[in-house]
């Protein structure tokens, strides 16, 4: 089966080199507007995109996360979990009871969740326009610099990192897991996804070695699981924006 919008899905690619085109205002309200049109937790609409437009900031999160699609990109989005909008208008003692219930693991959870779907809504909303896109975990590893430099405000915490603008590439479409690798009926079956991950795995090889490179998806996954990571402030980062994980 196809048509117009599982076409645009389906051929999604991650843009990460960008021309100088400006993309307007306009464009972004579209995208922006799609985005939050979205479903998401209780209607509470806990996601904020916080533009970042000047460039020595830009610079300084790419130099920091190594992503040059940051400065580079026409517009630099960092996306926050957002509850903060939540508790505005309430009254003391309303909000007392609310902070307790929103600073929950759950609410955390529920947060990311919307700011996932919000994402994705916002790449398809783009690609329509002609534009490209990447979304970035990496660029989370700023958040000191997001803090600082963002004023955000207790329940408000960055979860990724988000660029558009012109393609000035064309990376190709990066094969994904077959059917049998996302779909399991009445039960979780490690015989049926083991195999998806064989069949798979050898696309990936191809996929790679078309790029001159010696990889496979478990070699690639392999690699990237065992290098040295510090994530300790990471981690510590959501009780730092009054999440108890609790």
């Amino acid at each position: 089966m196809s048509n117009t919008t599982i076409d645009l899905l389906n051929n999604h690619k991650s843009i990460r080199a960008f021309t100088d085109q400006p993309v307007s205002d306009d464009m972004v309200t579209t995208i922006l507007t799609a985005a939050s049109a979205g479903p998401n937790i209780n209607n509470y609409q806990p996601v904020t995109f916080v533009e970042i437009t000047d460039q020595d900031l830009k610079a300084e999160i790419t130099a920091q996360v190594g992503m040059s699609y940051i400065e580079s990109a026409m517009r630099y989005f960092v996306v926050t979990v957002d509850f903060n909008k939540d508790l505005i208008g309430l009254t003391p003692d309303v909000r007392q009871q609310a902070e307790t219930v929103l600073s929950s693991y759950a609410m955390l959870e529920g947060g990311i969740v919307s700011a996932g779907i919000a994402l994705g809504r916002a790449q398809v909303a783009a690609e329509s326009l002609g534009l490209g896109s990447v979304t970035m975990a990496g660029a989370l590893r700023a958040f000191e610099l997001y803090e600082e430099k963002l004023q955000l405000p207790k329940l408000v915490k960055a979860v990724m990192g988000f660029s558009i603008g012109y393609p000035a590439q064309e990376p190709g479409i990066k094969p994904k897991l077959p059917i049998d690798g996302i779909w399991m009926k009445e039960h979780y079956s490690q015989d049926q996804m083991s195999a998806a991950v064989t069949v798979y795995d050898q696309t990936m090889v191809k996929y790679y070695a078309d790029r001159g490179i010696d990889s496979s998806w478990t070699r690639n996954n392999a690699k990237m699981l065992t290098r040295k990571q510090d994530n300790a402030k990471l981690g510590a980062y959501p009780k730092l924006k009054g999440f108890s994980l609790k």
